[in-house]
């Protein structure tokens, strides 16, 4: 109870300075909430195409295996385009295309790059540099979250202007799609070129056996008369059989393989697109009362406390054990 009215004491003989105070930190809080950059986002929603988030195949490519009397099954793919997603957006070559694109800011189209360096007191004509610094404000722009539980991720793009905060944030969806797009691609197509190699040499091998047979047949009419004969067309059937077993599976490879690659060209949906922000993310005036309430509670609990430590008989010999010391010197 002593306590209480001491503290109450306190504050009602400094009510004078801590209205100062108050002051003071409200002109310091209301200047930074002034001179802060308004920051808007842009939040964009997207989901593989494919349930669990890897790139199976689709039902018409399994119709087209069930054909194939091998074991020619549907072509998955050695990688999850949806995991590379965080690692494609933050990676240095893509910041650099985004970097790249041209922008509308402040009425004027320039790269990303140049509108990130004018936030700079001094414009450094190093293009590298300016890259690096620009890479490096990007990426804290870019905030990529990921949902464990179902395929859905989510990107948002922040910027002191909404409409740049919009074209950079539909920028980095095409963009993504395009390098996603063509790393699946480019494996698709080498495997693609690779088969149809392989179904070209197989079609001229088995051209190749089809006329040994039929030369063999015409050249031998008594083959029902003769073992030895009857044993070598055998032979040659044989190896027709097996050529052509090799090249069917390969024809049903390859259609697989075409249809995986119609699959590919999109592999990402897009749930929600790139959003024209309408109102500013921050800075929060809510926020900046609370830090201004906290601020002035802490710098005013601590006086009390000190101004009532200092009364207190341990404050006193403190003072005192002080001001021998000073006499001393």
């Amino acid at each position: 109870m002593e306590i209480i009215k001491a503290t109450l004491y306190v504050l009602k003989k400094k009510k004078k300075k801590f209205r100062i105070l108050f002051f003071l930190l409200s002109c310091v809080f209301i200047l930074n909430y002034t001179l802060q950059d308004r920051i808007y986002i842009s939040d964009i929603k997207l989901a593989h195409n494919s349930e669990d988030g890897s790139s199976n195949s689709s039902g018409l490519s399994k119709f087209v295996s069930s054909f194939s009397g091998s074991n020619v099954g549907y072509i998955g793919s050695s990688t999850t385009n949806f995991d590379m997603i965080p690692e494609v957006v933050y990676s240095r070559s893509f910041l650099n295309k985004i970097l790249e694109k041209d922008f509308y800011y402040e009425g004027q189209k320039q790269k990303l790059y140049a509108i990130y360096s004018k936030k700079r007191s001094s414009e450094n004509p190093n293009i590298p540099l300016l890259k690096l610094d620009g890479r490096k404000e990007l990426s804290t722009n870019i905030s990529v979250s990921k949902n464990l539980n179902n395929p859905v991720i989510g990107i948002s793009i922040s910027a002191n202007d909404k409409q740049l905060s919009f074209d950079i944030a539909t920028a980095v969806l095409e963009q993504l799609k395009k390098d996603l797009t063509s790393f699946q691609l480019e494996r698709i197509e080498k495997k693609l070129s690779v088969i149809k190699n392989q179904v070209k040499v197989s079609s001229m091998e088995l051209s190749d056996l089809e006329e040994n047979l039929k030369n063999f047949r015409v050249s031998n009419s008594n083959i029902i008369q003769s073992p030895a004969l009857r044993m070598e067309e055998s032979r040659k059937v044989r190896d027709i059989l097996a050529v052509s077993n090799a090249y069917s599976s390969l024809k049903v490879e390859l259609e697989l393989t075409k249809i995986k690659y119609l699959e590919e060209a999109n592999v990402l949906q897009v749930i929600d697109a790139p959003n024209l922000p309408l109102r500013k993310s921050g800075p929060r005036l809510r926020y900046m009362l609370l830090g201004l309430i906290m601020t002035f509670s802490f710098i005013t609990f601590l006086y009390v406390y000190i101004a009532l430590f200092l009364k207190s008989d341990l404050g006193k010999n403190i003072q005192g054990a002080v001001s021998s010391i000073r006499d001393i010197d």
